[in-house]
């Protein structure tokens, strides 16, 4: 379990030196945490593109950009997941995140639904905020 959660967006060379110190400072971040954002990233990519866990995560997603053993970690969203929150409607991120949470409570863990609106909502709102070509959504947690 992360205890702290950033998504953020840089060039993939920005995202890997922000293994050690997280996210610039200068830079909008969503930030969250206390939930596995690894299964998470897998749950969502699964729900939204209609795919199951295991198949995602055959398929090596989400990918790991940079880590350190027991540390921190650098996470890219994929494509698919960005389309995907990027084009949602309000009420898809809202049942995106009621089954996000039915999911959790599937496997004995509580999520609060405000919690896991928010983290969509925010999330959702950075991926459709501008970026330069050459920069990608990631997640930072640690």
């Amino acid at each position: 379990m992360s205890t702290i959660v950033q998504f953020f967006v840089a060039t993939r060379a920005s995202a890997r030196a922000a293994l050690l110190g997280g996210p610039s400072a200068s830079r909008t971040v969503v930030e969250c945490g206390n939930f596995d954002v690894e299964e998470a990233l897998l749950d969502w990519e699964a729900h939204c593109a209609g795919r199951s866990f295991e198949e995602i995560a055959e398929a090596g997603l989400p990918e790991v950009l940079a880590e350190i053993e027991d540390g921190p970690a650098v996470f890219s969203l994929s494509d698919t997941l960005v389309r995907s929150l990027g084009t949602a409607s309000s009420s898809e991120i809202d049942e995106l995140a009621r089954w996000w949470v039915e999911r959790k409570a599937e496997d004995g863990a509580e999520l609060d639904p405000f919690v896991a609106l928010g983290i969509l909502r925010e999330l959702a709102e950075l991926i459709r905020g501008e970026r330069d070509s050459e920069e990608h959504v990631y997640c930072w947690a640690g």
